[in-house]
Parts: C-alpha cells; sequence; structure tokens
C-alpha cells in the first residue's frame, strides 16, 4: 500500500500492483528525527519525494509544499532513511517522512492555513489545546519502496507520538483522509467534533473531505494497542538506538530508531 499523507495522517491511493512488484526490496531503514535547523538538504529531500509522490496522483498544490519550515528549530522533522549499497548507489535515500510544527498561537498550525476559512469556530476550538502544548502532524508521504515492502507510514505516526514526550507537548493533531481514518483506532487518534460539516472539511481537492484527528499525552496512551505502546515504550527506553522489525510480504523490514530533539 502506498501511503500518502497531505497535511497529515495517511491517505491510500493505490498504486498499480505492477509498479508494486517492480519496487526494490529495502530490507533495513532509519527512521531519524531532528530539529529542521539540522540536515538541511535532507529536508529539501523531503519535500522534494512528498510533491513527486502527490503530483503521480493528479495533487499539485498542497500547503504543505512549502519549504519557509526549514532552518525552524521548531519544527521536528522525521525522515524514513533506506540504507544499503541497493539504493541508488549512494548507501542512503530518503524514502519518507513527515514534520511535527510546533505552535505557541493557534495561527500557527498549518491546518487553519489549509481549512481555517470553512469555519470560525476552528480558532476557538483549538485555543485551548494551543495552550496545554500542541504539535500537527504533516507533509508525510511513504515511497513505493516501503510501499512495495508492504509497510503502512504508521512507523512514522509513532515517531511522532514516542517524540511528542520528549519535547514537551501535550496533544497530537492530524489532518485525516477517508482512507485513513480506519488507522486512527489503534493509535489512539480521536476524531475531533462539533467543528466544520459535521467534523469534515474540504481537503485538499473539491472531492476529498478531511478531518482533524487528536492523540492526547497521557490520557489516550491506555487506549492505544499494545503493539503501539510496546514501540513506544522501547523508544522511550532507547531514543537513539532502538530497533523494530517489520514483516511485510517482500519480507522483513528492519527499522532503527534514532530521536534526537
Amino acid at each position: 500500500m502506498l501511503a500518502i499523507i497531505w497535511n497529515g495522517m495517511s491517505s491510500s491511493l493505490n498504486p498499480s500492483i505492477d509498479r508494486t512488484r517492480r519496487a526494490e526490496r529495502i530490507s533495513e531503514a532509519e527512521v531519524r528525527v531532528f530539529r529542521a535547523d539540522r540536515h538541511p538538504d535532507m529536508c529539501h529531500e523531503l519535500v522534494d519525494g512528498h510533491q513527486a509522490v502527490l503530483q503521480a496522483y493528479g495533487i499539485k498544490q498542497l500547503t504543505t509544499f512549502n519549504r519557509d519550515w526549514i532552518g525552524n528549530p521548531q519544527i521536528i522533522v522525521i525522515a524514513a532513511v533506506g540504507l544499503g549499497s541497493g539504493i541508488d548507489g549512494r548507501g542512503e535515500r530518503v524514502l519518507g517522512g513527515a514534520r511535527m510544527h510546533g505552535a505557541k498561537t493557534v495561527s500557527e498550525l498549518p491546518l487553519m492555513k489549509a481549512i481555517g476559512s470553512q469555519d470560525p469556530r476552528l480558532s476557538e476550538h483549538m485555543a485551548p489545546y494551543v495552550e496545554e502544548g500542541a504539535f500537527e502532524l504533516g507533509g508525510m508521504w511513504n515511497s513505493i519502496e516501503l510501499a512495495g515492502m508492504g509497510v503502512e507510514a504508521t512507523f512514522l505516526i509513532q515517531a511522532a507520538m514516542a517524540t511528542l514526550t520528549m519535547i514537551g507537548g501535550r496533544h497530537l493533531f492530524a489532518l485525516t483522509s477517508p482512507v485513513t481514518r480506519r488507522m486512527q483506532r489503534p493509535l489512539a487518534f480521536y476524531t475531533e467534533e462539533g467543528i466544520g460539516e459535521d467534523g469534515f472539511f474540504t481537503y485538499p481537492t473539491p472531492k476529498l473531505r478531511a478531518t482533524i484527528a487528536r492523540y492526547t499525552f497521557p490520557d489516550q496512551l491506555d487506549a492505544v494497542e499494545d503493539r503501539v505502546r510496546e514501540l513506544l515504550e522501547g523508544i522511550w527506553q532507547d531514543p537513539e538506538g532502538m530497533s523494530h522489525s517489520v514483516h511485510g510480504p517482500k519480507g522483513e523490514l528492519k527499522l532503527k530508531f534514532r530521536l534526537d530533539v
């Protein structure tokens, strides 16, 4: 499955079976989490990859395509880097990623720029969360190589959930797509109600509808599935060296987590 996230959590615009079958097998990847004032080349590569994936499906303009966040230490970057000599002959390449936007004011949340004009109540709704410490997860995408391994982008979301507690955050928001909503329950993300049109917003195209999902720590940690909580606890215990294996149709993918925030 090709996981694409257009401002928040993952959507699934399925690539053709042939493309998935031809995808290069990736046996090892490293999930690197760092502030956006470091590794500018990797930050630009993340935007390039996100644009290329979405443009292949006809989405040519998105609020998360901008690069003005690069260099901002308040932005947390999550990059999935494929390892091995077979990766374009370079030894490593960015195969997916996301970023977490911290907000001191409601207007700093990317979702406000994306859908804020659709509901004048949205700013008031979000204000208490921002006061307690809010981040928005966005700009997330997953490459055909990872999709070919049968790996969804949930491990990127889990990395964000683990990072949230390390940077003083309490709430993690994401704009979610119709397909993504089936992924929310295992991760204890719940859809915000009482806003939009029965909770829905038109985004990123007139034919697509998004909702706002929220994970709150520690309130919702008990609702996270056991396998997800085990991964979170593993990252917290060893944030710069935790390893986790994912089994997909093309074999095992070994993930290493390196959180440096």
